[in-house]
């Protein structure tokens, strides 16, 4: 025999216990109250059975126990019903029209498609522009960009002039209450309870996913906000269309597959260098084929990685090809005159691939926008330091 919470499956304990399990919310207390009638009814009707005011003879045995539960389940029937029939899956237009989507504070509920979206993140432009969807204010991050867009999204935003924020004091909540925008995106924003609470008060409020109050892997935080704007289908097709380029790009340039490379950011110190470590940043190499070198876990943490400078020469050894990003072109001649780097077999052989200020902002950026470009740009100079 099947028990739940105690009771043979048929009991009408059991039934409410099924119930109540699936319920939330107003819902749950709206249950409750039915379940109270409900039990009251099947008491009575029980304690009239047991001082023989209804004759259980009357009834067939096996249609008794039925006709008992159905009177106790009746009253709560349509919330048994209402509970256990699944509310849409998050991001999904429900049959009002609106979209909810759950995240790392709960869940917001978006009434209808917004017209006026804020930006409070680093990267979500590119997402917003990608669906055809302008932010009426975005969110600077680094390259002091016209209106924070850089190349690669520009034609998307148009004529456009939104408001540039910025994170340098976290989030600005006041700057953002006077555009009175109907839809808040604040993935990658760095979103804490608090603040996400005091911009809940004026629009509803995307936040990250998960953990990641910063740079949560690209392909959620575009598919949630394509979600959020209404356009999740269109969203998919571009994401599964940046695979698509990769894989593309991997088996036009069959000189890449199996290689090892490894991203290196920046000037080194004189403490060491930082590092791109395996991970959703690095998947897009993996999709043209491309490796990465071996026993590296040791230099990173999470999404960070950083290889002291006595170790450079050890870590580095076995990447046929080092794809060095920089904030400024001209910062290359300072990387191959560092005594350290100077040293390394890829700085003999011309294997440093360095990208371009716009390629190595794409490749940072990690956006459905930018990563196109990448795409476009980066294997021909992979395969050139191959030659």
């Amino acid at each position: 025999m099947l028990l739940v919470s105690g009771h043979p499956v048929g009991h009408p304990s059991s039934i409410f216990t099924l119930s109540a399990n699936c319920l939330t919310g107003t819902d749950a207390h709206r249950f409750e109250a039915r379940r109270t009638r409900a039990t009251t009814v099947a008491s009575r009707v029980s304690s009239a059975i047991s001082r023989g005011r209804c004759k259980t003879h009357d009834v067939h045995p096996i249609r008794s126990r039925r006709s008992f539960l159905a009177l106790a389940a009746g009253a709560a029937g349509a919330a048994v019903v209402a509970a256990c029939s699944k509310p849409p899956a998050s991001g999904t237009v429900a049959g009002d029209g609106s979209v909810t989507i759950n995240h790392a504070f709960g869940s917001t509920r978006i009434p209808g498609p917004p017209k006026s979206v804020v930006c409070a993140g680093l990267t979500g432009q590119d997402e917003l522009l990608a669906v055809g969807v302008v932010p009426i204010a975005v969110t600077e991050w680094f390259g002091n960009q016209p209106f924070a867009v850089w190349p690669w999204a520009l034609p998307a935003l148009g004529p456009a002039q939104p408001a540039v924020l910025n994170l340098n004091d976290g989030i600005q909540v006041d700057k953002i209450s006077a555009l009175k925008p109907d839809l808040i995106i604040a993935t990658n924003a760095g979103l804490d309870a608090d603040t996400y609470k005091k911009l809940s008060a004026i629009a509803p409020t995307i936040a990250q996913s998960g953990q990641d109050a910063f740079f949560e892997p690209w392909k959620e935080q575009a598919t949630v906000i394509g979600q959020a704007v209404f356009k999740a289908d269109d969203m998919k097709r571009l994401i599964d269309g940046v695979d698509a380029k990769f894989a593309g790009a991997g088996q036009a340039n069959p000189r890449l597959g199996g290689r090892k490379m490894l991203i290196v950011n920046g000037l080194p110190t004189a403490a060491g260098v930082e590092i791109t470590p395996a991970g959703w940043r690095t998947d897009f190499l993996t999709e043209m084929g491309i490796a990465l070198p071996a026993g590296l876990d040791s230099f990173t943490k999470g999404q960070h990685g950083f290889v002291p400078r006595d170790q450079i020469a050890t870590a580095f050894r076995d990447a046929d090809v080092l794809i060095w990003t920089l904030d400024a072109d001209d910062q290359r001649p300072a990387v191959l005159a560092d005594p350290t780097v100077a040293q390394l077999s890829q700085a003999k052989s011309n294997r440093i691939v360095f990208p371009n200020k716009d390629l190595s902002a794409a490749i940072t950026f990690a956006s459905v926008l930018s990563y196109p470009a990448v795409a476009d740009q980066l294997p021909p100079l992979l395969t050139a330091a191959l030659a």
